[in-house]
């Protein structure tokens, strides 16, 4: 037995996609919003490997001197670097409402994120006469 709802009989196509229609509108919204807070904390986290294909003039620029620097073979030279940058990330302000007293700001939690970067990294110099600023990385690897 099929009963009306509106222009709706229960149990049509119609009716189940008439109600399926704001749930998924929800969920999207809510995935939407979930995404937006994820990225903000992944652009906090800076990896070792952003400067590959970049001189290893503003590797020093951004971090400091190496700790050492040796000729890896006849065209690279080697840089070794140990980095430890902390972060706080978070304390923005949200507002929840209370219709009996009003609204009340809070705080989203801080967070400390420390990225330790150390290994070598390794930059095209054929020879000793380049200049810092002309050496590109080329790649990194793990100090052993």
């Amino acid at each position: 037995m099929h009963r009306s709802a509106g222009n709706f009989v229960v149990g049509s196509t119609g009716y189940r996609e008439a109600c399926l229609r704001p749930i998924l509108a929800l969920l999207a919204t809510a995935l939407s919003v979930g995404g937006c807070t994820t990225a903000s904390y992944e652009a906090a986290e800076i990896s070792c490997s952003d400067y590959i294909g970049k001189p290893i003039s503003s590797r020093i620029a951004a971090y400091g001197p190496p700790t050492s620097v040796y000729r890896i073979n006849a065209s690279q030279v080697g840089y070794v670097f140990e980095t430890r940058a902390t972060t706080y990330v978070g304390g923005e302000p949200f507002y929840t409402v209370n219709y009996l007293t009003g609204a009340d700001k809070h705080h989203t939690p801080v967070r400390k994120i420390t990225r330790v970067c150390h290994g070598v990294y390794v930059v095209h110099a054929p020879s000793d006469a380049l200049p810092v600023s002309e050496q590109i990385i080329v790649g990194i690897r793990a100090k052993g």
